[in-house]
């Protein structure tokens, strides 16, 4: 640390920062640097321009300057807004960690005068790279995948990387990687005889520019969508049978994601909703499917709808709402019982969702969690994909802020 720098070194502080009162978090008053003018503290809001990166852990910013500060920031914050001492020098080193691994790294220099406002863009580069590949294979795994590895070959050196289950996917992900090298990839899947039933093979290249390709296979189909800029031609072997791409829902098909029934009539912003997901590797058609608090009257259809594979259609009581996919406005919205109460849904006849919440009675002793009809912040109720099989049990479920078209569990 220069010997300019204040002695006494302030850490780990929250995300919006006022230095000044950071100043004297040392009772040793008598090592501040007395050069050191005290002024009107300057504002400097600080945004990192980085490769959008999966499975980023944490941001993370040091400052130089009459202090030394340090700030980590989850994935959902992207900027930091401080306020600092004015000084002729004020350095920000700015990292990024994804992965568990340090993968880009930016700084910048300022000058910051009392009272300024300062907007500070930091470039971030990548330093190492890694490949991320997640494959949806439906709930209940239909197509019998048990194992599979990710090979990755660049000059004389070879990698190879298990295949990991989560929820209705498979995920392949790679260690940190060398940048500005070309890389061949070989990913396999294996039924549990070990017979390959699924198979990808191609060239890519690593740089600063692309250093985490984007590899998205959106169904295990014959016509398989690869969000990828590689070679044009990808070798791409199916051999396994799955039903037909498009279908009506069965049993564990379709499924409540997130219900929201107690909505502010005097908020604007809030609407009565439930979120249905589509969870199997096929293209769901719903023209006989309804949803209402028993499975004999009060249902409400859900209408002519092709949902694909992986998606969730929002059905809710608001003409137009801020919904992030598919949404349609039902004028005849189930009334669900505002403080306990049965959601089922139901295909062609037979039930294939059925969820109690609420308060717990003789014949349902564990209800899944409602949020308080009387909070200020009203929160909807959602499922944890992970734990669609045992979504009948109230500890897949929380409350929080609702995210209607989103699979999220309270913000995770």
């Amino acid at each position: 640390m220069s010997p300019t720098f204040k002695k006494h070194v302030c850490r780990y502080a929250a995300t919006t920062l006022t230095a000044l009162a950071l100043w004297n978090c040392s009772s040793d008053s008598s090592q501040v640097d007395e050069s050191i003018q005290l002024g009107t503290p300057a504002n400097i809001a600080l945004s990192l321009d980085y490769s959008e990166t999966p499975l980023l852990d944490s941001l993370v910013l040091d400052c130089y300057g009459p202090d030394t500060l340090h700030f980590v920031h989850s994935v959902e914050k992207k900027s930091f807004s401080l306020d600092l001492f004015p000084s002729d020098e004020w350095v920000f080193k700015a990292k990024l960690y994804a992965n568990g691994t340090l993968m880009q790294e930016g700084d910048v220099t300022t000058a910051l005068e009392a009272g300024s406002a300062v907007n500070l863009k930091i470039p971030m580069h990548a330093i190492v790279g890694f490949v991320y590949v997640k494959i949806p294979i439906g709930f209940g795994n239909p197509a019998g995948i048990k194992k599979g590895e990710m090979k990755l070959t660049s000059k004389d050196e070879s990698y190879t990387f298990p295949m990991a289950f989560d929820s209705d996917n498979v995920t392949f992900t790679s260690d940190g990687l060398k940048l500005n090298r070309e890389y061949h990839i070989t990913l396999t899947m294996q039924d549990e005889n070990g017979k390959n039933i699924f198979s990808l093979e191609d060239d890519f290249t690593l740089n600063e520019n692309t250093p985490i390709p984007n590899f998205q296979i959106e169904s295990l189909r014959s016509k398989i969508a690869l969000a990828i800029e590689l070679a044009n031609d990808v070798n791409l072997q199916v051999t396994f049978k799955l039903p037909a791409t498009k279908r009506a829902p069965a049993a564990n098909d379709l499924i409540v994601s997130e219900f929201f029934i107690i909505a502010n009539a005097n908020d604007s912003s809030q609407f009565n909703f439930v979120e249905f997901y589509n969870g199997s590797t096929d293209t769901l058609v719903l023209d006989k499917c309804s949803f209402g608090k028993s499975s004999q009257s009060d249902a409400s259809e859900i209408g002519a709808i092709a949902l694909p594979p992986n998606e969730v259609i929002v059905i809710g009581d608001r003409e137009k709402a801020d919904v992030s996919g598919m949404y349609v406005y039902n004028e005849k919205m189930p009334e669900f019982g505002k403080t306990y109460g049965s959601l089922v849904l139901q295909c062609d006849g037979a039930v294939l969702d059925s969820l109690y919440y609420g308060k717990a009675d003789s014949l349902h002793v564990t209800p899944l969690p409602l949020g308080s009809s009387s909070a200020t912040i009203r929160k909807s109720t959602q499922l944890n994909i992970e734990l669609w099989n045992k979504r009948n049990e109230p500890d897949s479920w929380c409350t929080g802020v609702p995210t209607p078209g989103s699979i999220t569990a309270c913000g995770n």
